[in-house]
Order: C-alpha cells, then structure tokens, then sequence
C-alpha cells in the first residue's frame, strides 16, 4: 500500500476525409476496402500489430472512422456511467486538487479501469509479492543508472518471464470485482514498467470509490467491466480493419519477446490498441483549447521516421536531438523542413524512455504547445503524462510500428500522416 500512496468535446474536423462505414458504407464495401489495403513492407518482414492505411497507402480514413466510434463510446459511457463520471469529476478537483479534465477523457478511464482488471487481474492475482517489489526497484535502477540498465533489463525480463506475465488475459478469480482487488493490480501495473501513468490514474479511480458504500464500489467496478466487454466487441466491427494482423503478428513475434523486458509492450491485443485509438481521439479533444491558445509549437517525432537510422547524422545538444538534412528521402528531414515554415521546431525522440526527459522543461509553460508523433503502443500513457505535467498538447499516432527494438526485427521506416500533423500543428482559436 506504500507504493500506491507515492504514485503520484471538441475534435479537430476530418475535412476532406472520405466517409466511413459508419456513415453508411455496406459491410461488403468495407471487406472489398481490407482486401485492397496496399501494403508497403519489405517481403520478409513480419505483419505488423496495425497499419493505419487504406488503398492508396494513405491513413485519412481511420481518423474519420475513429472520430465516429469515439462519439459512440462516449454516448455508452454516458449512458451507463453518467452519475459515476459526475462524481468523479468533482472528486478530481475538490479532492485531488487537479485541474478539471475533460468528461471524456473520465470516460477513457473507466474504460482503461474494465480493461485492466479483465486483461491484467489474473497475472496480478498470481504474481508473487515478493517479485513485483523487486521488478519495481529494477525498474527503479534503470531509470536512474544508464550503466545499470542492461543488468536491469534483464533482471525484468526473467521476473515477467517466470513471474509478472503469468495469468495475462484473464481477470482475478473472484468475480464479480471488487474494491479490494485494486491495491494489488495497481501495483502489479506500475511494476510492469508499461503501464506507469495507467496504474495513477487507476490509483485515483481507487480513492474515490473508497468513499462509497462497499456494494455501491462493486457496482460501478461491474459496469466498468461492462463498459470494456461493450467496447472489445464495437472497437472489433468499428476498427478491426486496423488491427487485422495482430493475430499474425504475434504468433510470428511473440516467442522471441518470451524472455525480453519489452514482453508486455509486444504482446497486446487488438482491443488495447483499439483503445489507444479512441484514447487518442477523445485526449486531443480535451487538450485542444489549451494547445490552440498557445504561440510556440514543439513537434517531437520518433527515431523510426528516419529513412536509414544508422546513417543519421541527426546533431545533440544535451537533450536535444535535431535533423541536419543529411539524407533528401528521409521523412524527419521533410518534417523539418515542413514545420520550419509553419513556425514550429522538430526534435527527435530517440526512444520512448527518453521522452519523460523532453517533457520537463515545458511543463506548466502554458504558452507552449507540443504535438507529439508516437506509436499506438505508448500514445495513452505518453498523452497522460502530458496532461499531469500541464503541458498543452495534442498527439498523431504514427500510420505503423517499424522499429527494430520491438517491432520489426531488420528495422522499417514508418510514416504518419504528414496532413493531419500540419492540421494540427497549424491549430488556433476560430
């Protein structure tokens, strides 16, 4: 219980973008659009866990279709949970003193709740207390020690392997969830190393259904399951079209990740990526006032965009990493180049460890607005962390993972939809 106590509704508009099958296209027109998807991997790579793009390579149409489910989840949180979400609303403010977030962002976390306690209670449950105490302090040593991290990395990899990644999938034996259920998945979640900002918040959710009546807990800890098996079946038939490798992705990847610290990054399912789709949309949402209020724009982008990683001559300067336009055909240099004239700077974030490091000299500067480019893997705890710093920002998810860390084991350059950046970028009040 220590370790949780020091745990610290308007949209962009698709214009342009073609009409989804929520808008009416028949369930034949959608199957005819998967089986054209033009792929652009190399021959021998593996399927990737998603690809954002249609025919003609080009992602415009997902966040049409992602902006329309986001609309009719949040219709189902407020038709379950409206009461619920009041509460919580004030609970944030008048207890934990935070400033007011968006309704649909509480949404999002009661969904991330359901989620985590269906996909991740049986492993907490089975976990021994001993092993996520010193997968944390591991963690705690990699964060702090760049000479330790490879002994801690490893340390990790063989207490998930034998210890933390037991009973993944399956939610905690006792059923229907309970209150008392929390403290352990909270600290099972945040000794993952995956999923520190999730287990705060889930931490907040956890205070405030503490000043409730037992059964009344237990109720709203239902329909947040509730909430989650709605959105697991929808998110499939709404954006299953994005995530139709997974399957194949991780019976050709899995098995080499067994053994590996990044094993819970590379083994999610469909419906985690699905929700880091929606999360993506709604956070936007809520940050978007505050980003279009400001005059300076930061753009960070991740090392996977660049056309030859090993040759990049990209320049440091402390934390700084920023192209030198070594190479015409790279896409960081494009970008570059690109925001240049739209008034905004690019930095490079070599890997996601390293972006808590980017955000502390912008937290709280309120004239400054970051779009951070990143993979539907870290999009969710990357625009949480964001949030908590009080940094205005928004977030473009990249069209596919490509790095050779985790995703592809030769290495792909991704890409990202150069238009919906710029459209973002360019964001100010009307």
């Amino acid at each position: 219980m220590d370790a949780l106590n020091n745990l610290g509704s308007r949209g962009l508009e698709p214009d342009g973008l073609q009409e989804g099958r929520f808008a009416g296209t028949s369930a034949t027109e959608s199957d005819d659009r998967v089986a054209a998807n033009s792929r652009s991997f190399p021959a021998d790579s593996a399927p990737m866990p998603y690809d954002l793009r249609l025919p003609g390579g080009r992602s415009d149409q997902y966040y049409a279709d992602t902006a329309r489910f986001a609309d009719l989840f949040l219709d189902e949180a407020e038709l379950r949970a409206a009461t619920l979400l009041d509460g919580y609303g004030r609970h944030v403010q008048e207890v934990l003193r935070e400033a007011p977030r968006s309704r649909g962002e509480y949404a999002v976390e009661l969904l991330m709740l359901g989620l985590a306690l269906q996909l991740y209670g049986g492993a907490a449950e089975s976990a021994p207390g001993w092993a996520v105490e010193l997968t944390r302090e591991l963690l705690w040593l990699r964060r702090r020690s760049a000479a330790a991290k490879p002994v801690a990395d490893f340390g990790r990899a063989v207490l998930s392997a034998l210890f933390l990644a037991q009973g993944i999938g399956r939610p905690f034996s006792a059923t229907p969830a309970s209150p008392e259920q929390l403290p352990r998945l909270i600290e099972w979640l945040s000794a993952s190393g995956e999923f520190t900002q999730e287990a705060m918040r889930i931490n907040n959710w956890r205070g405030y259904l503490a000043t409730m009546r037992g059964d009344e807990a237990a109720h709203w800890l239902a329909e947040s399951v509730a909430l989650y098996d709605w959105f697991r079946r929808e998110a499939e038939a709404a954006l299953g079209t994005y995530t139709k490798d997974i399957s194949a992705f991780l019976a050709a990847e899995a098995p080499r990740h067994r053994c590996r610290e990044d094993r819970l990054l590379c083994s999610r399912g469909a419906v985690e990526y699905h929700l880091g789709m929606v999360a993506a949309e709604i956070m936007n949402r809520g940050l978007l006032p505050a980003f279009e209020r400001t005059s300076h724009r930061i753009v960070l982008v991740p090392a996977c965009l660049r056309a030859e990683p090993n040759c990049c001559q990209a320049q440091r300067a402390g934390l700084d990493l920023t192209c030198t336009g070594c190479r015409p055909d790279c896409t960081v240099n494009r970008l570059t180049h690109l925001m240049r004239s739209l008034g905004a700077t690019v930095y490079l974030v070599p890997h996601s460890t390293g972006f808590s490091q980017w955000l502390v000299r912008w937290q709280g500067a309120s004239d400054v607005g970051v779009t951070a480019v990143a993979c539907l893997a870290n999009i969710v705890s990357g625009g949480f962390e964001m949030r908590a710093r009080g940094i205005a920002s928004q977030c473009v998810v990249l069209d596919f993972p490509g790095c050779q860390r985790h995703w592809s084991r030769k290495g792909i350059a991704t890409e990202v939809n150069e238009e919906r950046l710029v459209q973002i970028v360019t964001a100010h009040p009307a």
